[in-house]
């Protein structure tokens, strides 16, 4: 059975074709620190790796000051303990292990609130390309891919021609840890990519063999990964909607699904989330709303009766 540290160049290069660049360090250094609890408890294969030592790995956050000696964040325990849990879940997948680590519990996480575009912001972000020109055409679907689809910024990157399939209106994603699903798209979405692929593709000057769905015509490949990130952030301003990011779309599209009446199991799978926490984010979004309607419509919230009588509430 392999060690920890022989597995781990393996493990960072799949994860490398998910994240960015910025988060594959950070991944790095969280496993590093974990690979250094292992061996100082004289761990020599992943095997031996237990849902106990990851627990003991908790206490150890949670009661050894940081080096200039203060408490460790909220932010930093979760993620000390999230990315060896991914390793070892990556490890079972591997077959390095057979101790099912998507069953070890992280600590509760408080997420900023976020504020998503309103469905009307994002119908005028994705029609702020040029619709006349050929970049502008292509755009105008990355835009599509993060909203309408709900794609993350390196599933809408990896696409390919041949994970169309226009005659079943389904495109096939390539999510996390090479999970793949199927979407469905509508109508309207299989008319702009047949048009696009006729009408716009070609004039980027794609090499022949390239089957990158988006390219770019400076190089004749892939479009960039950052230039994805760009196209948001651009049109985005251009409109005074302030700095959108891809990710942002992503969420947006949860969010109105959910607030449309969509269940959140349906969008689990849209997302492509492997565990339903990860999609129960987009439900404070909504909450916050409906505590401002509630606020702003229920008599007892309107005159202020929640903080002058809440010991009295149910």
């Amino acid at each position: 059975m392999s060690s920890p540290r022989a597995l781990l160049e393996s493990f960072l290069a799949e994860r490398a074709l998910y994240v960015s660049a910025s988060t594959a360090c950070g991944d790095l250094f969280y496993l590093q620190r974990f690979l250094e609890f292992l061996e100082e408890r004289k761990v020599k294969r992943v095997g031996a790796v237990s849902l106990e030592m990851l627990e003991a790995y908790r206490h150890r956050l949670n009661t050894v000051p940081g080096k200039r000696g203060e408490q460790l964040s909220e932010a930093y325990k979760h993620r000390a303990l999230h990315v060896p849990r991914l390793f070892m879940m990556w490890a079972l997948r591997e077959g390095h292990t057979l101790v099912d680590f998507e069953r070890f519990p992280l600590p509760h996480r408080t997420l900023p609130e976020i504020v998503v575009p309103t469905v009307a912001q994002a119908e005028m972000l994705l029609n702020a390309p040029d619709p006349n020109s050929p970049p502008g055409r292509r755009d105008r679907l990355v835009l599509e891919s993060f909203y309408t689809l709900g794609l993350r910024r390196r599933e809408s990157h990896l696409l390919n021609i041949e994970d169309l399939n226009l005659s079943q209106q389904t495109v096939k994603v390539m999510g996390k840890w090479s999970r793949e699903r199927v979407l469905p798209l509508s109508s309207r979405l299989c008319r702009l990519l047949s048009e696009y692929l006729k009408e716009a593709r070609p004039y980027l000057r794609p090499f022949p063999e390239e089957r990158a769905l988006w390219v770019s015509p400076q190089n004749g490949t892939r479009l960039g990964y950052t230039y994805m990130r760009d196209i948001v952030w651009r049109n985005s301003e251009k409109l005074g909607l302030g700095k959108i990011y891809p990710h942002l779309l992503r969420h947006a599209c949860a969010t109105h699904m959910l607030e449309a009446g969509a269940k959140l199991e349906h969008i689990q799978a849209f997302l492509g989330h492997s565990v339903p926490s990860s999609t129960e984010r987009y439900t404070q979004v909504t909450d916050s709303e409906l505590q401002k309607v509630h606020r702003h419509f229920h008599p007892r919230a309107r005159c202020g009766m929640w903080q002058v009588e809440e010991r009295f509430c149910d």
